[in-house]
């Protein structure tokens, strides 16, 4: 909850708004090493920011968050990001298990956080009191991979900005944005796991080509980890049409999904695929790896393709020819769904 918001810190800021409602009887906190950056659900909630200037946020945690929680009596402690405190004496424990990254994609993560992930996690989870999910797919990884059952799943819901868009708005919004139609769109942070390299690729061979000569390539989303490179193509691929337009509003993105033909995340992994969900929501085509987590949140009605040069081309010719889709479906999942996983646990530990 410091920083853009985005991911992770989406999900827990969500689950958290809706905890506030569902848990009445409950008393929270929220402990951080910097300040945050959105206002807590409410006056409720108990802001803890400090304790030792570690120089990694997961040696804080191991440390710190834990002498905090023990201060303040919590019976239930939320491991946010998966990895718990260096002991957890006193008081229960739910880990929140977002992905597998660290052994399936481990080259997109940070140097840090790797080393933590390989350290930590794996027996972390597995000394949880309890295990929660973000998918069926992430929980079935989990237990193939660890031999850890999930207690529950608690999949994303979509907030309430991502929904059926009114026509003159998105077109006031585009405008703003000096974006023109048609285009495709794509949405994460500039890092390798996005595999924007190959969609890049991808979109700019079918323009040498004569094809799809009137679309343009958006993608917005914050720089990221190992990003230069990104950034050279993307300089390189201005001359194509493709545009990168950095971080944008929840208000300015809702507009991007509505307005394009087609959402692509050719994403080489994901443990769920927020913005799949969100660009369903807003009634977007949605083109995106074939995996099960992005199939869960992508929807039947998704193409779904490898995620190389010639099976991004394929996906983006299909998505060019589709008729555009009813601007009525709705998520199916809900942050109140999710939260009330949460709240399960949480009760029954406390």
């Amino acid at each position: 909850m410091a920083g853009r918001i985005a991911g992770i810190g989406r999900y827990v800021l969500e689950i958290c708004r809706a905890l506030d409602e569902l848990m009445p009887e409950a008393e929270f906190f929220l402990y951080s090493p910097q300040p945050l950056t959105v206002e807590p659900p409410s006056a409720r909630w108990q802001v803890r920011i400090g304790g030792s200037r570690a120089a990694s946020s997961y040696a804080w945690l191991k440390w710190s968050a834990r002498v905090m929680a023990k201060a303040d009596g919590v019976q239930v402690f939320w491991a946010t990001r998966t990895i718990l405190p260096g002991r957890t004496d006193g008081f229960r424990t739910v880990s929140t298990v977002h992905d597998l990254n660290y052994r399936i994609f481990p080259k997109s993560m940070p140097h840090a956080t790797l080393w933590a992930h390989r350290l930590w996690f794996a027996r972390d989870v597995r000394r949880a009191d309890a295990v929660v999910t973000n998918s069926r797919g992430t929980a079935d990884r989990l237990c193939t991979m660890l031999g850890v059952e999930a207690d529950g799943v608690a999949r994303p819901g979509v907030s309430a900005v991502f929904g059926p868009q009114a026509p003159e708005v998105v077109s006031a919004r585009l405008s703003a944005l000096n974006v023109r139609q048609p285009y495709f769109l794509a949405v994460g942070t500039v890092e390798p796991r996005k595999n924007l390299a190959a969609l890049m690729e991808a979109f700019v061979s079918l323009k040498r080509s004569g094809r799809l000569p009137e679309y343009a390539l958006l993608i917005a989303g914050s720089r990221g980890w190992r990003g230069r490179r990104l950034q050279v193509l993307l300089h390189e691929a201005e001359v194509y049409g493709v545009r990168w337009l950095g971080f944008v509003s929840d208000h300015d993105l809702a507009a991007l999904y509505a307005g394009a033909k087609a959402f692509v995340f050719p994403s080489l992994y994901e443990g769920f695929g927020i913005p799949a969900a969100e660009a369903r929501a807003c009634g977007a085509r949605v083109v995106a790896t074939d995996m099960p987590e992005l199939r869960e949140a992508g929807g039947p009605e998704g193409l779904y393709i490898e995620p190389t040069v010639a099976g991004i081309r394929k996906g983006l010719m299909s998505a060019a020819g589709e008729r555009q889709l009813p601007n009525q479906w709705e998520h199916p999942f809900s942050w109140k769904d999710a939260a009330e996983v949460m709240a399960a646990q949480f009760r029954a530990l406390a």
